[in-house]
């Protein structure tokens, strides 16, 4: 060193000398300004570090070889050894390892331990695959006193039918595992992407309905179709992103105009309540009216056959005794005078008068009457008069 001022050895002595540097002094032990052994104010000789750390190196090198040569390279390999063995990684079971290497995208590796070229070359993402996110859309929730907040930016939509309806959603989403790449490559703000298409699909699909139908009877159907359109939206940006379900957290009017829809729906309720009394009155009477109906259509029609059945069975027994009478015209008058005799006599009281007797028979009397004694009346007096005797 130009401020060595040794005195032979080959420069083996610089802090044993007398005077060791810019601070030395004759006779000191080479201390230095911030103080050395013994008291001394002579600074460190840098030669002799050097010396010492040469010879450090060189027990570590084979053969006691010096540190060019063939000791660089080995050093320079070992480090660059350690530096490779940094590349090695492990991959969560809910996650993908996404590898790039000088930022262009390499592959794509599932679960396990995992080697890419460790940085600054090499990179590896690796997004959650497993965890289930959501988005609020027209509200936020909280855990103060107020624990929802709306947000009427978001939440007012305007409906089909020129009407506004307030409705509050959720979104639930998670990385797809198939196109986890895109995820990471593509959407630079996931959150604010997808929040920004679930209201773009809403505001769609309420622009499609009735407001009526959205508070009453269409909001699983919503759901549904705001889901669809999200998805492929997504799809179409090469989000590598699944819509689990969309989920309705309140439909409602606006609160200016809330009083006044829920008077419309109880009239409404009213309304359609009438309908199905009369519905069910209707559908009490008229089968009895039509069962009604069709037993008058039956009877008359049993009518009609009984009475077509015996005209034409009269019309028939006339044609045979007309046949009858055509044969044996007294004959049949004879018959038809006993008939109708028989008919009218047959069931009233009679007395037979037999024509005058030319001898006088016993028993009778001038004018040929026999006389007959009413055995029937007497039979149906007896009955009576046990009877007044009961009483």
């Amino acid at each position: 060193m130009p401020w060595s001022n040794q005195s032979g050895g080959g420069g083996s002595g610089g802090g044993s000398g007398n005077g060791g540097g810019p601070w030395g002094r004759p006779g000191g032990n080479g201390g230095g300004p911030w103080g050395g052994g013994g008291g001394s104010n002579q600074p460190p000789d840098l030669e002799d570090l050097l010396r010492r750390g040469q010879d450090r190196l060189r027990t570590l090198m084979p053969s006691g070889g010096s540190v060019g040569g063939r000791g660089a390279i080995l050093a320079v390999l070992i480090v660059a050894a350690l530096w490779l063995l940094t590349g090695f990684y492990t991959v969560a079971p809910n996650q993908v390892g996404i590898n790039t290497v000088f930022g262009r995208y390499t592959g794509q590796v599932g679960e396990g331990l995992r080697y890419n070229f460790p940085y600054p070359v090499g990179a590896v993402v690796k997004p959650n695959v497993g965890q289930v996110n959501s988005i609020q859309v027209g509200y936020r929730s909280g855990a103060g006193p107020q624990r929802m907040r709306d947000v009427p930016e978001e939440s007012l939509m305007l409906t089909g039918d020129d009407n506004i309806v307030d409705i509050d959603f959720d979104v639930q989403w998670r990385v797809n595992p198939a196109k986890a790449d895109e995820f990471v490559f593509n959407l630079q703000n996931p959150e604010g992407t997808i929040k920004s298409v679930s209201e773009s699909a809403m505001r769609e699909v309420v622009g499609r309905r009735k407001i009526q139908a959205i508070l009453t009877t269409e909001q699983t159907s919503v759901a549904q179709e705001v889901q669809e359109i999200i998805q492929r939206a997504l799809d179409s940006y090469g989000a590598g992103v699944l819509i689990n379900v969309v989920q309705l957290q309140g439909v409602s009017p606006p609160q200016e105009v809330r009083q006044a829809f829920i008077d419309v729906n109880a009239a409404q309720q009213d309304a359609e309540r009438a309908r199905n009394e009369a519905r069910t009155y209707a559908s009490r009477v008229v089968p009895q009216a039509e069962g009604r109906a069709a037993q008058m259509i039956q009877q008359a029609e049993g009518y009609k056959a009984q009475a077509t059945a015996e005209a034409t069975g009269q019309a028939g027994r006339f044609r045979e005794v007309y046949e009858s009478y055509k044969l044996a015209p007294a004959v049949s008058r004879e018959r038809m005078f006993l008939d109708t005799m028989e008919k009218v006599l047959g069931s009233v009281n009679k007395v037979i008068v037999d024509q005058p007797a030319t001898g006088g028979a016993a028993g009778t009397t001038a004018s040929g009457v026999i006389p007959v004694l009413p055995l029937n009346e007497f039979g149906a007096a007896r009955p009576a008069q046990s009877q007044g005797a009961a009483r």
